[in-house]
């Protein structure tokens, strides 16, 4: 793997500008998910996910990166911005911090495409041939974790929460899981076509 791709790639799951309740993370051939809001704490340990603070998740991933020599990936400046709103170590992760987003459209230049700077992280992998399930769509993550959210605080246990709010729980974890492999899988590519001449 070049260094342009030795990295740790990042996805995270919330509402709005609203902290983020779930950081996807894979590295090489490893993932994991991590809950970074404690509302959800019972659903995570339903499906044995860790629970840590945001902040404390990131300081330990800066010294990751910085130890193993990578950088971090994420899709446009979301999972950046996200960092500087709701952390005190921007500074930190923009020294590491790569956008996705231009390296694939540097890529698409390169092979004279026509411009993808408005494409989704599904439109990208959807023109590679890896398109993701259609029923984890992007559109319905906010709604899925008000309604999980809604359920937690009025039944107070994971277990007494409707069916239909687990099942919008585990959606919203497929498409964490999926979201974050795919841009793994769309980086790495995209740099590979690069460094080819």
């Amino acid at each position: 793997m070049s260094s342009e791709t030795r990295g740790v790639f990042l996805d995270l799951k919330g509402v709005g500008d609203s902290p983020p309740v779930v950081l996807g993370m894979a590295v090489d051939d490893g993932f994991e998910q991590i809950i970074v809001d404690t509302a959800f704490g019972d659903a995570a340990l339903a499906k044995d996910l860790r629970v840590n603070r945001l902040e404390d998740e990131v300081r330990s991933l800066v010294a990751r990166c910085r130890s193993e020599d990578r950088l971090i990936f994420g899709f446009s400046r979301h999972v950046l911005d996200c960092i500087e709103q709701h952390t005190s170590c921007a500074d930190s992760v923009a020294d590491l911090y790569e956008d996705a987003q231009q390296l694939v459209q540097l890529w698409n230049e390169k092979t004279e495409r026509t411009s993808t700077s408005d494409w989704t992280l599904a439109n990208h992998l959807a023109n590679m041939g890896k398109p993701q399930p259609r029923h984890l769509g992007a559109k319905h993550t906010a709604s899925r974790l008000r309604y999980v959210e809604q359920q937690l605080r009025k039944h107070g246990a994971y277990d007494a929460i409707s069916g239909g709010a687990k099942a919008k729980w585990t959606k919203l974890l497929q498409q964490n899981q999926s979201d974050t492999l795919g841009l793994q899988m769309l980086t790495q590519h995209a740099a590979q076509a690069l460094a080819q001449p």
